[in-house]
């Protein structure tokens, strides 16, 4: 399994918070994708732990979900 040296965590654990935080937010895999170029297909294997993502599609997806209340 992939790990990431910067954050210290699997492809797998980051999956399952990326998850987390998009399902707090009440946002579907379509609207993430949509708001930021990557694939739902990219996406959802993220969220498996399957693939991980680049540094820029990282803060993309970072930046769209703080400007998203809890809900």
């Amino acid at each position: 399994m992939e790990v990431n040296q910067k954050e210290g965590v699997t492809a797998k654990e980051y999956g399952q918070v990326l998850k987390r935080r998009r399902k707090d937010r009440g946002v579907t895999l379509c609207e993430l994708s949509e708001r930021t170029g990557i694939s739902q297909e990219h996406i959802a294997k993220v969220e498996l732990g399957l693939l991980d993502l680049s540094g820029p599609q990282r803060r993309r997806i970072k930046e769209f979900l703080r400007r998203q209340p809890i809900i």
